[in-house]
């Protein structure tokens, strides 16, 4: 594509973005390069995660501060949102979009790239480059949007039974040497010793139970990505309207029930402006997650019940055997379609399809009736290598980190 034909179909302003977000950067690292490649890596991790802070980069940098890593290893955090005036001792962190002179120089000198949404090239062979995913496996087919850089060494995989979807995901031929069984970081929080209650961080009422629905984005996540035609004026599949939101608080309330619906980071938040949290239902948004230091995983372990859809959330939250709904309203307007041919054999709950379907797994989780157990067992063992909250220690002894003494 010309130039002038991609100005026409992507605007100016876009392609004055993507220079000052990428290309910047790429040619200061270009100049710095000759005068560094010569010099010996640094004892360096750069990370970056899905919304900063969180997800598989933030677990296991929760896990490098606490053991106590950051004396011997510099950590530098890539960020999309604000950074903190307040970091732990040899961490620094910088804007992933902006450019800047020492960040390029880091990512010049370091040992290591974590990366689990937006990937940073390594620029020397001899770099190590990790792939640790945004999320464990998921329904939503997302090839050709995950194609990763060949710089990429290293991907994590729940599985060898796993290996070849992912591969498939990410863009990888299948068979590979790039699959690591390590597990993912963020799991290690789902068996973790309870501390606090995460769902008292958002109320702190007594309910008979609460139930976590997590859609995934439909439009967001990307530069005039759409990725359902079906309408949706809350935001939310399936709730088309106030009343029938109504219907679902009465509900929830006549049982004393809590949901909290997360809504995702990537959804373009102008879709959710006309949705609000009522009595006993508690909508969150990434800025909440950071206004209440709130974490996905602390606060689906703390959850009785999961509504999901084509998400990896649902597939996370299945290590705690727990009962999940599939909300699958739009599928047929979905456009990105299903990554496995037998989704049947993945869905280990209820299809809901209409509102009557949600209030009746709902009343199912209320009246303790799960008919999924036996399933979501199988699919644990089929899909999981270990389920043992030691990921992150696998991962740094995999990355040939030392512990500081």
């Amino acid at each position: 594509m010309s130039i002038i034909g991609y100005l026409r179909k992507n605007g100016v302003k876009h392609a004055l973005d993507v220079i000052y977000q990428y290309k910047i950067d790429l040619f200061l690292q270009k100049l710095m390069l000759p005068f560094l490649k010569k010099k010996p890596l640094k004892d360096v991790i750069l990370i970056e995660s899905h919304d900063d802070f969180d997800c598989n980069g933030g677990a296991f940098y929760d896990y490098l501060i606490a053991g106590g890593y950051h004396r011997k290893y510099k950590i530098v955090w890539l960020l999309k949102h604000k950074i903190p005036k307040k970091l732990p001792p040899n961490v620094e962190a910088f804007h992933l979009y902006k450019p800047g002179i020492k960040k390029d120089y880091y990512i010049c000198r370091a040992k290591y790239f974590l990366a689990d949404n937006v990937v940073t090239n390594k620029v020397r062979k001899e770099q190590l480059s990790f792939y640790l995913c945004h999320g464990a496996f998921g329904l939503k087919n997302c090839v050709g949007m995950l194609n990763l850089p060949e710089s990429v060494d290293y991907i994590a995989s729940s599985s060898k039974n796993y290996d070849p979807i992912l591969s498939v995901q990410v863009g990888r031929a299948y068979p590979n040497q790039s699959m690591i069984h390590t597990g993912y970081p963020f799991h290690d929080v789902i068996f973790q010793e309870h501390v606090e209650n995460e769902v008292k961080k958002i109320s702190d009422k007594e309910y008979r139970k609460t139930i976590i629905w997590m859609p995934t984005f439909r439009k967001g996540g990307g530069f005039r990505r759409n990725d359902s035609v079906d309408e949706q004026p809350l935001g939310l599949p399936l709730i088309k309207s106030r009343e029938m939101l109504q219907a679902l608080q009465d509900y929830l309330e006549k049982e004393n029930v809590l949901m909290i619906i997360k809504i995702h980071p990537k959804q373009d938040p102008s879709t959710i402006k006309d949705l609000e949290s009522l009595e006993n239902i508690k909508v969150v948004t990434g800025l909440t997650m950071k206004e209440l230091n709130l974490n996905n995983y602390r606060m689906i372990r703390d959850a009785d019940a999961l509504i999901s859809d084509y998400s990896s959330i649902a597939y996370s939250f299945l290590l705690l055997n727990r009962p999940i709904g599939f909300v699958l309203s739009d599928l047929s307007s979905y456009k990105l379609g299903l990554v496995v041919e037998n989704p049947d054999e993945f869905i280990v709950g209820p299809k809901i399809y209409t509102f009557e379907d949600f209030i009746s797994f709902c009343s199912d989780v209320v009246n303790g009736r799960d008919a999924f157990e036996a399933k979501r067992k199988k699919v644990i063992d089929w899909l999981y290598e270990d389920c043992d909250g030691n990921s992150c220690a696998r991962l740094a002894e995999f990355m040939g980190l030392e512990r500081p003494k």
